[in-house]
């Protein structure tokens, strides 16, 4: 039962950790910041039921929404923490490398989880900037 409790508290501490690192992300006046939380969506008035499969797909979609966020800053010292952050992150949720690219000084890195059903769970992409260029950190989470 100890080890158990202990388990717990770890679990719940890592998420806050992580919590705690893209807040600061959010409320920096030199990172712009765009987040959006399943209660939009659940407060916009749609349909359960669509006209057709696509329309059935996109509000099962949108049902399964928890979060969107999106961070881009040009501070260098604020690039390296959003790479340090977004490492942590990817390796405490065991992302999986889905594709990765490089264009005039920019690499981005597109990171996935999917949930036991071969379903996307968590999307995390990483564009690192470089010298004038932002750096922009997307994730995107559904249920």
């Amino acid at each position: 039962m100890k080890n158990l409790f202990c388990v717990l508290v770890f679990l719940c501490g890592t998420s806050f950790i992580f919590s705690q690192s893209f807040s600061k992300f959010e409320n920096n006046k030199e990172v712009s910041s765009f987040v959006i939380n399943k209660d939009l969506f659940s407060d916009i008035k749609i349909s359960k039921k669509g006209k057709d499969k696509e329309e059935n797909k996109i509000i099962d979609f949108l049902s399964r929404v928890e979060f969107i966020k999106v961070f881009s800053t040009s501070n260098e010292s604020l690039r390296k923490d959003m790479k340090s952050v977004a490492k942590k992150y990817q390796k405490n949720k065991s992302l999986e490398q889905l594709m990765k690219f490089s264009d005039n000084g920019k690499q981005a890195s597109f990171l996935m989880k999917t949930n036991p059903k071969d379903e996307l769970q968590e999307l995390m992409i990483f564009v690192e900037g470089s010298e004038k260029n932002d750096s922009v950190l997307i994730l995107f989470s559904l249920s």
